[in-house]
């Protein structure tokens, strides 16, 4: 499979949007922050919008910023709001190693330095960027006001998580667990990746087009390095009694990718409480008004 190599990094201040010159040169500024600015800083691809405390969405596996609709704009109405395609995933680049939850929490705080984010943000996460979200909070306390977590995928220990995705199913089994299969999908994916677009479209008609689209723009590399280092290790519910951020578990009621019982038990953290509501594992897409409450409590706390 392809990858990518990192985009030369744009230079930004800490309240104006940039966008990075074709030519390598000293990227020219928006005169309207409210404008949105989709590029490379740094690291990572993101899109970034509004001035004042930062605001930061996190997409999930296989996913991108374009998870996060215009919707969630409206928190830039006060807000610095960060929306970056993940390491490995949508625009940004694909190393052929390098995706432990380290790795994916040094890009993005290397993001958040150069927009100048560096103040406590709330930071919202769909599925396996709920655990980048908490290995943000465990490694720079100072930079996370508040965490809402949906469909995080925790799990009590590494064959627990295993043993719960296989549940779900022979399709899980075969193509999202990492396995003979599932490579030469993805293989093929790489190598027909416009087709591969196009044709998750048409596959996926419950999701927005672009959301689909975006689906493929990964590499085996990435994909499975996240899945297996991040989701597939089990670890990350033992960082909760040394996170001192407030978290919020969101869990549709029938989404089959959360452990529900096991956020139950998270919540005895005192600074963690698990909300169920109805919906699937796609909340952010499928609820938006009431995840956008839940956001917007977070990141103007009383």
């Amino acid at each position: 499979m392809t990858t990518s190599s990192p985009r030369p990094a744009g230079t930004s201040t800490p309240t104006t949007p940039t966008t990075s010159s074709p030519s390598g040169t000293s990227p020219a500024k928006h005169e309207d922050p409210a404008t949105p600015s989709n590029h490379h800083h740094g690291t990572l691809y993101a899109r970034t919008l509004g001035q004042g405390p930062p605001v930061v969405l996190l997409h999930g596996l296989v996913g991108s910023s374009r998870y996060w609709d215009a919707t969630y704009d409206d928190l830039a109405r006060d807000h610095q709001l960060v929306v970056p395609d993940l390491l490995g995933f949508g625009q940004s680049p694909k190393p052929p190693a390098g995706y432990t939850p380290d790795d994916h929490v040094d890009a993005l705080v290397a993001v958040l330095d150069e927009l100048g984010a560096t103040g406590p943000a709330a930071v919202a996460a769909h599925s396996a960027g709920s655990i980048v979200a908490l290995r943000l909070a465990l490694r720079h306390p100072e930079r996370v006001r508040a965490i809402v977590a949906f469909g995080p995928p925790l799990y009590p220990d590494a064959p627990a998580a295993r043993a719960h995705l296989a549940a779900m199913g022979p399709m899980a089994r075969l193509f999202a667990l990492p396995g003979p299969i599932a490579a030469a999908v993805c293989g093929w994916v790489c190598a027909h990746r416009p087709l591969a677009a196009r044709l998750a479209v048409l596959t996926h008609p419950h999701l927005p087009a672009a959301v689909a689209a975006d689906s493929v723009a990964h590499t085996w590399a990435s994909y499975t390095g996240t899945l297996t280092n991040v989701v597939l290790a089990g670890e990350a519910s033992s960082w909760l009694p040394d996170i001192a951020a407030p978290v919020t578990f969101v869990a549709g009621d029938r989404d089959r990718v959360v452990d529900r019982r096991h956020l139950a038990v998270l919540a005895s953290n005192t600074q963690v409480r698990s909300v169920n509501v109805a919906g699937d594992h796609h909340l952010p897409l499928r609820q938006q008004q009431q995840c956008l409450a839940l956001l917007t409590q977070a990141a103007n706390p009383s």
